[in-house]
């Protein structure tokens, strides 16, 4: 989890523009009438009511804004925004207590499964909303995952659904798993669930020592240099431990899959296929084979929801491009909108 740089407050959006037309002719008694001038939206900002007073204040556009506004200032801004974005699609706001995890670069631990159970305490108290839950995310942890997963489908009045505007992958889209409804966009993808141990998979260990195994059968005279090679690198319970940790990815699956209906295959077979069969952890599972996966009654599109993930996703890249030109900050958002938006250093390309 990264250092957070401020902590996240709400605000008004949008950008306000009024003009006063010419006073009446002197021979006319009549009062002086003024106009307010339709706002013209800029950027990808949702369109804001007119100014109920004349002094309240005009926001420049976000690239000029970023310049000069403070942490707090551009957390409040963006947090009116979504809230705009999400109140401008029809039945959103009212249906669903919405969430989101939108981190292209952090992985999914423990803070997030927080921030989702404080959102959801803060968005949804008295379970009366279903919860909808905005997914961008390369992976992490595959306990908080599942956890988070089966919060929000305990949160939920009736449903939980997931909204992938982009990538949701490895423990993402164990999160994905577990929601009643998939809305993806046509770039939305999901990603094999295969753990990672040290920014390495787990799998890869059993499939080097089989690798290892054929070369030594084809080539018989090698096998002293492979065995005292590995006794070097490998001790036998860590070959277990990873075998263990494959396994455990596969029932966490398989147990989201288990309370499904109308899906295309048994869950235990879904569940082995996403974690064994895909070699890349960056593979890209697309909305075509996510459907083939699990089915198109579970995958929907060209929805409010999938409209609203779209518009959510352009204007949080909109907004961490000026971030990262003029700031070197990058924004980041766990929980809910009010109360899960941070703006962070922009992390180092070589270590991402």
């Amino acid at each position: 989890m990264p250092d957070l740089s401020a902590v996240p407050n709400s605000g008004e959006a949008g950008e306000l523009d009024e003009t006063t037309p010419p006073e009446p002719k002197p021979r006319r008694r009549a009062k002086k009438s003024k106009k307010t001038s339709p706002k013209v939206a800029t950027d990808s900002s949702p369109a804001s009511p007119p100014p109920t007073s004349p002094s309240e204040p005009v926001l420049p556009r976000w690239d000029e804004f970023i310049r000069t506004a403070s942490i707090a200032e551009i957390e409040r801004r963006f947090s009116a925004d979504v809230k705009a974005i999400i109140a401008d699609e029809k039945g959103i706001d009212e249906k669903y207590a919405c969430v989101a995890i939108l981190e292209p670069y952090e992985s999914i631990d423990q803070f997030e499964l927080d921030q989702i159970f404080a959102g959801l305490k803060q968005q949804n108290p008295m379970g009366e909303k279903d919860v909808l839950l905005f997914l961008l995310s390369p992976g992490g942890s595959i306990e908080p995952a599942y956890q988070i997963s089966k919060l929000c489908k305990t949160a939920a009045k009736n449903r939980f659904v997931v909204c992938i505007p982009r990538q949701a992958k490895s423990a993402a889209t164990l999160i994905a798993l577990g929601a009643d409804e998939i809305h993806m966009g046509l770039l939305g993808h999901l990603g094999p669930i295969d753990p990672q141990v040290a920014g390495l998979p787990a799998l890869g260990v059993s499939q080097a020592l089989e690798t290892l195994a054929t070369l030594v059968q084809k080539y018989p005279g090698s096998a002293p240099m492979f065995s005292k090679y590995l006794q070097g690198v490998v001790r036998i319970e860590q070959i277990g431990y990873y075998d263990r940790i494959c396994a455990s990815a596969v029932q966490y699956a398989e147990r989201l899959l288990a309370s499904k209906e109308k899906l295309p295959k048994a869950p235990s077979e879904i569940a082995r296929e996403l974690v064994h069969e895909y070699k890349d952890h960056g593979f890209v599972i697309d909305l075509e084979e996510a459907i083939e996966h699990l089915g198109s009654d579970w995958i929907h599109l060209a929805t409010a929801e999938v409209s609203a993930g779209e518009r959510l996703y352009r204007h949080f890249e909109m907004v961490n491009l000026y971030l990262g030109s003029y700031r070197s900050k990058r924004l980041w958002v766990a929980g809910s909108f009010e109360s899960g938006v941070f703006i962070l250093d922009r992390p180092n390309r070589q270590q991402i």
